[in-house]
Order: C-alpha cells, then structure tokens, then sequence
C-alpha cells in the first residue's frame, strides 16, 4: 500500500476520487504554465509575450491546500511537490539569463526537459499508486474489502506464530438487515452500513484492522489478542452499534444491532478454517437471538 500509515487502510474512498479530480485540473493547469513558459523562453526576443509568471500556475494552490488531505498522505505526493518546485526554479533561473541579455544554452533546455519529464513521471506514478489503492477499498464505507483482507490475514498470522503471541479475527453481521432495506429502502440501508463502519471503526484499537467481508458482514483482525481481550474490543463494538441512534429520511427511527463471531487465528488451523469457526460462532449467536457476542470454542460456543 502506498499510504505513510500502512496500517490503516480505512480510506474514505469518495474523497479520494473527489480528490483525483482536483488532482487532474491542477496537472492541467501546470501543462498551461508550461506552454506559456517555453513561449517566453523561445520567444524573448520577440518581445516575450509571457513571462511564465509562477502565480500563472494553479497546481501551487492545490498542492498547498492537499497537503492535509487523503491525496497527500501518499508517498509520491512530497516528492512531486519537490520536482514541481525544481521545475518552477529552473525556468525563473534561465528566464533570468535571458532578461539580463545571457545567452540560454542547450544544458538549460536539457536541465529544463529533464526536470519536467521527472515531473510527469512522479505524476503519473501517484495517480497509478491512488488507484491502486483504491482497488483495495470498498467504495461504500472506505474500509479494506476481501481483495486485500486474506494477504494481510495470512500475514498477521504468520507473525503470530513467529513472535509467539495470540491473535484473534472476529466477524460481525447487521441483525435483520434485510428488513432494514425491505422497511426503509436500499438507500437508508447503505446510509445503515456507512454508519455501522464508522462505529466499528471508533470502537477498535488503533492497530486492529477492520473490513467490509462482504454485504452486511464485517471483519477485524485482532492482533496480539487472545480470547478473552478480543471479547472486550467485541463487546466494545456490540454495545457501540446498539447505542446508534438512526433515521430515515422521514424522520423514522431505524433500529440497528449486530451479531459477533470470535476464533483464533493461530498455527493450528489456516486463516479459511479461523473464519470459518468465527462464522459459526456468529450463526450460533443469531441462533441465541442476536446482538451478542459469541467465542468459538471446540467444546461449543461461549457468550
């Protein structure tokens, strides 16, 4: 992944597109201050007709006004700033000669040229970096989707079993979310899970790493958590969901709770055969009568 806090891929992936878009106009209006720029190079003699002015270039606008945004918390995003700048200084240098009656020379062009195609390249590789991303993130509520979720599983596990210490995964299902989209439509029920993500989210310790498992399900993995510290953070998350206070657009009251299936994620079973007995925790929990949560247990499920 390409975000500086690689530990977190909850991205808020509207953002990021919305983001992309600013990203384009600012590429565009540097490709304008370009062309204005080799014109009062090539032509000063001829009574410049530009003086490539860098307050002409809005990509200084945007790139300041991005630095704290999704977008600059790639780390491609500091050094295109670095090579926008370079590009800025070189062309004030030779423009600089020329106005003093120097003679620009081939190495000013070709340190010119240079500079800009490393510019384009850094461009392109942030853009290539962002959807690469993005291809990671489930679009709806900005958390990791499955495409990610089974490498960083089996990675996490891995090193579990090498540092010796306990990890968990935990599963969690929206309770009767069907009639939540039958009652109050499928609009309200993507507002229900945007919010269940955010909640999930506040609930966690800042190292575990959530996802969007599919539909109404979600997934944490817990690290360096055993059974009965995974049931805290579990139980954390239950009682945050329960406490949502949502409504439709008219005003109605949608009630909202969630079911939860806890396992290990150790040496002795694969990270399919972990989430497997998470999810049969979870349908025994549904099974019980919801909103709870329940720990897999080889001699049968414990709430």
């Amino acid at each position: 992944m390409s975000i500086q806090n690689e530990a977190v891929p909850h991205l808020q992936a509207e953002q990021i597109f919305a983001g992309l878009s600013d990203y384009q106009h600012a590429l565009s209006s540097h490709m304008d201050w370009l062309r204005h720029c080799y014109s009062a190079i090539l032509n000063w003699g001829e009574g410049h007709p530009h003086a490539a002015d860098r307050g002409t270039c809005a990509f200084d606008v945007w790139f300041t006004g991005a630095k704290d945004s999704l977008l600059g918390g790639f780390v491609g995003f500091g050094r295109l700033g670095e090579l926008h700048d370079e590009v800025h200084d070189t062309a004030e240098r030779i423009i600089g000669r020329a106005t003093t009656g120097q003679t620009i020379t081939t190495s000013d062009y070709e340190a010119m040229m240079a500079l800009v195609l490393a510019f384009g390249t850094a461009a392109q590789s942030l853009e290539r970096d962002v959807w690469r991303t993005l291809a990671t993130v489930d679009p709806l509520t900005g958390l990791g989707n499955r495409q990610t979720m089974m490498s960083q599983l089996i990675g996490e596990r891995d090193r579990a079993i090498r540092l010796d210490q306990p990890c968990c995964v935990g599963l969690a299902d929206i309770d009767h979310f069907k009639k939540i989209n039958d009652t109050f439509g499928h609009a309200a029920g993507d507002r229900v899970l945007r919010a269940v993500a955010d909640c999930l989210r506040g609930a966690v310790r800042p190292y575990d790493i959530l996802y969007r498992y599919g539909g109404e399900e979600f997934l944490v993995c817990l690290p360096a958590a055993t059974l009965e510290d995974g049931t805290q953070v579990l139980e954390r998350m239950r009682a945050a969901v329960d406490q949502l206070k949502l409504q439709d657009a008219a005003g109605r009251a949608i009630a909202v709770t969630a079911t939860f299936g806890l396992a290990m994620l150790n040496a002795d079973h694969s990270v399919e055969e972990s989430l497997e007995r998470a999810d049969n925790a979870l349908y025994d929990g549904k099974r019980a009568g919801r909103n709870r949560v329940v720990l897999y247990r080889a001699d049968g499920p414990t709430d």
